[in-house]
Formats: structure tokens, C-alpha cells, sequence
């Protein structure tokens, strides 16, 4: 237990050290090598000051972020899948195969590891558990022979009670034995070549590393004690859920997806507000006042059912569910402050002296107006993120929202109030770990608002 907690604060300090000291030298280092001007301005370096010194947004802001990234390698540390794994001169990464296949999604990497290449019988994918114990137990294949040869002796002892066949022996009981006959000799047959293989694990030639927590959320164990769900206990701290499925695996791949795909949506949302918005301001007239009218008419759709019918008639994806709700909703909001911003900046002087200096429409627009646009972008995001990691949770706990089988809060919500009376773990758990992630963000959201508060840096304050 002790060398767990160890693995975990050094896990959680890699991870902060990773997220807030190396990736930001880095992007940096790559801007300045792309020529672009990486210093702040006074204005923006006097908001992170003052947004570090509001210590309980400062703090959320470390926790969710080191949290996020560390979430992008879960394969690497919550897996059923071995980090390596070898036999003989076979060697294999499949936990590594299946995250690059994840960071890389448009090509295939490999990653499937056939038994008969890894001391196990058959063709299909390695049994990477039961190579585990065989590793640390090399006697466990002589039980293996053992539970096997005791197979045979009973198949034997069926085939005696087949009476002797002959030319007017029945057609089941020929069938019966020629069945019995042909299992006996596939079952010592892999006799043999556990006997073979049993060589290898006994001299040290076989090895598997299993990633920190050994467990998967699409795993369905099944040799516990009692039939699942199951209540929290020492192999898995926070149970199991009516599938088998480890719940902390769950909590954990359902953050990635929730929080990756509340940023998706606000990021692709806000990046089309901003555009609409700003040529709302900027140009006014009768474009603003079409866009106006459209945006009017688009935003009285009711998207919550609009996403439920076509839920029901296909099953949408990640990337389908974020398409849709960008579509529906996510722009709409930011577009009246963006267009507010705009007709407010582009009446200033500075926006007059770019016009007169030659810019272009688009320039003083993105170059010169949004920069001193951005304050309601920052304020609100936070906020947006939050609404859109909640109709996630929502749309899944009403079977409306990602496909069965994947690692969701709003299932697991599902599950506990099925459960509620006798395994209330399966609702506190996620509801702690949903109500947790959105306080952090609510916390961000108002310390980015006090920190861009223009009171703050005013001269009579």
C-alpha cells in the first residue's frame, strides 16, 4: 500500500512538472522559433498576476489542469494491457500500442499479440492476466497440466459410458464419440506445448510489466468472490459496477472524455462566435441585422430534443456529439458580446489610425480589435465548460448521449440509481468527482473574472 501512495505523488509531481514547467518552455521555445513575439503585454502580465494571487482559482487551475494532462496517457498507468511484456525473443508494448493509436488516430499501429507467440495455446488475443500470474508463478502451469489432465480423465470416462459402437450403433452416439475422441486429442495437445512453454516462464526467459493499476474499463472481471456489482474493497478500491467493469478505471476515462470534449466544443463554439460576432460588430447594417435575425431563428431550435431524436434514430459518436452540439448551440452565446465588443472598439481611435494606415478589413479586424475583444471570450469560457461537461453527464445518464460500453460519469450515474438501496457507491463516486470538476472550473471561471476586471487596474482604485 505504502509503495502505491509513493508511485502516486510521484505520478501527480511528474505530471505537474510536465504540465506547468516543461510544456510551457517549450511552446514558447517553438513560437520564438516560428518568429512570433512570445512576450505578454503589461496589461495581460498584470491579470496572471492578479489571477495567481486569488489563490482559489490559482489552485483549481494547477489541480484540473495537471489533472487533464495527466489524463491523456491513462493507458500508460490504468490498463489491462502490460507496458512490455516478453517471451522468449518475443517482445511486445501493448499498452504504449494502444495509446499511440489513441494520440495518433489516423494510422493503425498494431496491437494485436497472438497466444501462440507468448507461451499460451490458441490464435486469438494473449490472456496478458493469466501471463502475468505464470510469470510470477511458474508452478502455475504445472496446475494448469494438472486441471487438464484431470479434464481428459473425465472426457475418458464419458467416452466409456458411449456403448461399443458398430455398424448399428446409433448416428448420435457415433457422433458423441468421435466429439469426445477429437477433444481428447486437442487437450493433449496443448498439454504438450504448456509443458514446452512451462520451460521458458521456469528459466526466467518470460517477464511482464503491468502498468501501476492493472485494470481497464471495458475489463469485465468476473472471478470475484461474488457476482458484480461489487462493493468497494482492497483489489479495487471503489468496486465494480453490474458489468464487472472497475469503477475507478471508469472515473477516471470518463474525466478525460468529458473534460476533452466540454474544451472541443467550447473551443470550436467560441472560435465560430468570435468569427460571426465580429463581423456583426464590425460591419453593422443590414448584416448585422440579417445575421441577427438568423441567429434568432437558429437558437429557438430546441436542441436537447433535437440531439435526442437523432440519438434515437443513430447511435452518435464523440465526434458526431460535438459536431451537433457546436451546430445547435455552443456559438450562440458568445456572439452578442463579441458583437457588443466590436461595435464598442472599432469607434476608437486606433482602429481609425489602422484604416487610414492601409489595413485591410480582415487585419484590423482579428489584428487590432479582437485582442482588446477577448475579455468576455475569458470570462465565459470557463463557465461554457462547465454547462457542456454537465449535458455530457445528462445526455448519457438518459441513454441519449456516447455509445454503451463507453467509460461515461452519466452511466455510472445510471447504474447507481438502479443500485441506490444496495451499492450506493456506484452514484456518491461519481457524483463527488463530477460535483469536484465543476466547482475547480466555476472557481477558475471567477478568478479569470475578478483577475480581467478593469476596476482593478483603474487609477481612482
Amino acid at each position: 500500500m505504502l509503495i502505491k501512495i509513493i508511485e502516486i505523488i510521484i505520478l501527480l509531481a511528474a505530471a505537474y512538472a510536465f504540465t506547468h514547467k516543461l510544456l510551457p518552455w517549450v511552446f514558447i521555445k517553438i513560437g520564438k522559433k516560428l518568429g512570433f513575439k512570445m512576450e505578454m503585454t503589461p496589461i495581460w502580465a498584470k491579470r496572471i498576476r492578479r489571477f495567481k494571487t486569488i489563490k482559489r482559482g490559482y489552485y483549481s487551475f494547477i489541480i484540473i489542469t495537471t489533472l487533464f494532462v495527466l489524463s491523456l496517457f491513462l493507458e500508460l498507468y490504468i490498463n489491462d494491457k502490460p507496458l512490455a511484456i516478453r517471451y522468449d525473443e518475443n517482445i511486445s508494448f501493448p499498452a504504449l500500442k494502444e495509446w499511440g493509436n489513441k494520440v495518433l488516430f489516423f494510422v493503425d499501429i498494431p496491437n494485436f499479440d497472438k497466444k501462440s507467440d507468448f507461451g499460451q495455446v490458441g490464435n486469438d488475443n494473449v490472456d496478458y492476466r493469466l501471463f502475468a500470474k505464470t510469470c510470477g508463478n511458474p508452478d502455475f502451469a504445472k496446475e494448469a497440466i494438472k486441471k487438464k489432465n484431470d479434464e481428459i480423465r473425465d472426457l475418458k470416462e464419458e467416452l466409456r459410458d458411449i456403448p461399443t459402437l458398430d455398424k448399428y450403433s446409433d448416428e448420435d452416439d457415433i457422433a458423441d464419440y468421435n466429439d469426445l475422441k477429437t477433444l481428447i486429442a486437442n487437450i493433449e495437445k496443448e498439454i504438450g506445448e504448456v509443458r514446452r512453454n512451462a520451460d521458458i516462464f521456469t528459466n526466467g526467459k518470460a517477464w511482464v510489466i503491468m502498468p501501476m493499476y492493472p485494470y481497464s474499463p471495458h475489463e469485465h472481471i468476473l472471478d470475484l468472490p461474488q457476482r458484480p456489482p461489487n462493493k468497494p474493497y482492497l483489489g479495487h478500491p471503489m468496486g465494480t459496477d453490474d458489468s464487472g467493469a472497475d469503477v475507478l478505471a471508469q472515473l477516471f476515462y470518463g474525466f478525460r472524455i468529458s473534460l476533452s470534449f466540454a474544451l472541443i466544443v467550447a473551443f470550436i463554439g467560441y472560435s465560430v462566435g468570435v468569427v460571426v460576432g465580429g463581423v456583426m460588430g464590425y460591419f453593422g447594417g443590414w448584416v448585422d441585422i440579417a445575421l441577427q435575425r438568423f441567429i434568432e431563428i437558429w437558437g429557438s431550435i430546441p436542441f436537447l430534443f433535437t440531439i435526442m431524436i437523432i440519438a434515437s434514430i443513430i447511435q452518435p459518436g464523440f465526434i458526431l456529439l460535438a459536431i451537433l452540439l457546436v451546430c445547435l448551440r455552443s456559438w450562440i452565446g458568445i456572439t452578442y458580446y463579441i458583437r457588443g465588443e466590436f461595435y464598442r472598439e472599432k469607434a476608437k481611435d486606433y482602429v481609425q489610425a489602422a484604416i487610414a494606415m492601409g489595413a485591410t478589413e480582415w487585419s484590423v479586424m482579428m489584428k487590432h480589435i479582437l485582442p482588446n475583444s477577448l475579455v468576455p471570450l475569458v470570462t465565459f469560457a470557463p463557465f461554457g465548460i462547465v454547462s457542456y461537461i454537465g449535458l455530457l453527464v445528462s445526455l448519457d445518464y438518459l441513454g441519449f448521449g456516447l455509445p454503451v460500453g463507453t467509460p461515461s460519469w452519466g452511466s455510472l450515474l445510471d447504474q447507481g440509481m438502479k443500485y441506490i438501496k444496495y451499492y450506493p457507491h456506484l452514484i456518491i463516486i461519481p457524483s463527488v468527482a463530477f460535483a469536484f470538476t465543476l466547482f475547480t472550473v466555476v472557481m477558475i471561471g471567477e478568478a479569470i473574472r475578478e483577475a480581467f476586471d478593469p476596476k482593478v487596474f483603474s487609477r481612482l482604485r
